[in-house]
């Protein structure tokens, strides 16, 4: 599963817009299940049109095959925000735990908590689409960091594991809610 999430963040609020997972069909092969993931992530991006992609980049697995497979999907996620016109921002997972929790090594449980904390509203989350907000939430966070000049906010062009993506759509969510 791909986990994603739109926020928008206004005069020091930060809103859910839109989030959930993207779940392919086990019964096709991997570069099907591939296309399925762009074409959902895509129509994703052209409905909620985020200036800015948030990612978290890679991290080793135990399973050489499932890290390549991580590598397949962040690559789908990558040339998707790209071809929008998004900018890509990549956090590493002690980052975004550090920046939702405070704690950069956090358990999952912790962040899918603080995630719903910080967002209210949000009922139950699946796992991929808590670690997805927590990845944008954390966006948002240096994102505050860069406007104010503060050292170690940062951001690459390049970034992705564990099929979990976010982005930052303030902007383009108000412009979606005037053309409905």
């Amino acid at each position: 599963m791909t986990g994603y999430g739109f926020l928008s963040h206004e005069h020091g609020i930060t809103r859910c817009e839109l989030s959930g997972v993207i779940a392919t069909r086990r019964h096709f092969s991997f570069p099907d299940r591939l296309l399925e993931i762009h074409d959902a992530l895509e129509a994703l991006l052209s409905r909620m049109h985020p200036a800015e992609v948030a990612v978290e980049s890679a991290f080793v697995r135990k399973s050489a095959t499932a890290a390549l497979q991580i590598g397949h999907v962040r690559g789908v996620v990558i040339v998707a925000a790209r071809k929008s016109g998004a900018q890509v921002f990549e956090y590493t997972a002690p980052e975004v735990k550090m920046a939702v929790v405070r704690n950069g090594s956090a358990q999952k449980e912790q962040v899918a908590l603080m995630v719903r904390r910080l967002l209210p509203g949000l009922a139950k989350l699946k796992e991929d689409e808590a670690d997805a907000l927590a990845v944008a939430l954390c966006h948002i966070h240096r994102g505050t960091l860069r406007a104010l000049g503060i050292s170690g906010a940062r951001g690459t062009t390049a970034g992705h594991a564990k099929a979990a993506w976010a982005a930052l759509a303030a902007k383009a969510a108000r412009a979606a809610r005037g053309r409905a």
